[in-house]
């Protein structure tokens, strides 16, 4: 069996019409505002309004629930903040932002810094240096360009080869063969009569001194330097306005030993 509650909320009666005290009342501004929420038909009738209209704490629901008399009695008394006498209930005007101010300072005037002047020996020095540098660059790659010339033609050590004939039993058809060599400074040239490596003779020449001597190109030519006819053997050393000639006695060059 079902037991019926009544409902925690009084029905909603049936709007009257206005009376004619309602009516002058409007006209009087007596009349209670609307709700600003504007909901609703009664002014009044929501229980959020009501901290903005009075100082008394009325909690959400508390009218509703008063109608109903079986919870009125569960609902503690609402109650009334004190307030001093010479306590304003109202603002006689809404409170007013505080206006920022702002302060313009006047901007410090610019100083112009010193400008740095040089003495112009400075950039005569600054020159020279520079003019220094570049030709101590340029001679260390010119001197490196120099040597791996060297390397692709003579190789190390230093060798250069030639035919000629020189009346060592040899001929056009087979002339003799030179090798001219700077073995760590010593100067050693190798003829090879006609072809004919079992004639072959050696000829010492002198030493080169000095840094980098090891790597000096060695040439041979042959003229006619005593003027016996006969074409001697000359050796040329690069980079050297002397020549040293070993004179011809038509079967083997003389070094200057053997000339003593």
């Amino acid at each position: 069996m079902t037991k019926n509650y009544e409902p925690p909320f009084t029905p909603a009666t049936k709007r009257r019409s206005a009376t004619a005290e309602d009516l002058a009342a409007r006209r009087t501004d007596d009349y209670p505002p609307a709700s600003r929420h504007r909901v609703g038909h009664t002014p009044g009738l929501h229980g959020e309004d009501a901290p903005d209209e009075s100082q008394e704490i009325i909690r959400p629901g508390l009218r509703t629930i008063r109608a109903n008399r079986e919870y009125s009695k569960s609902i503690p008394p609402t109650r009334t903040i004190p307030q001093a006498e010479d306590e304003e209930q109202d603002y006689p005007e809404p409170p007013r932002r505080a206006k920022t101010s702002s302060i313009y300072r006047e901007a410090a005037p610019t100083r112009r810094l010193k400008r740095t002047r040089f003495h112009w020996l400075v950039f005569v020095g600054i020159g020279l240096f520079i003019m220094i540098v570049g030709w101590l660059s340029f001679s260390a790659l010119s001197s490196w360009y120099n040597t791996w010339q060297d390397d692709m033609h003579y190789g190390r050590p230093r060798t250069y080869q030639v035919d000629a004939v020189v009346g060592h039993g040899d001929s056009a058809a087979n002339p003799s063969h030179f090798i001219a060599v700077n073995l760590n400074g010593q100067i050693l040239v190798i003829e090879v009569p006609g072809g004919n490596p079992s004639k072959a003779q050696s000829y010492i020449g002198p030493r080169l001194f000095g840094a980098g001597s090891d790597l000096t190109p060695i040439t041979v030519s042959f003229e006619d330097c005593d003027g016996n006819g006969d074409p001697d053997l000359i050796i040329h050393i690069q980079g050297s306005d002397k020549l040293i000639c070993f004179p011809n006695n038509g079967k083997i060059f003389v070094t200057q030993q053997q000339q003593h």
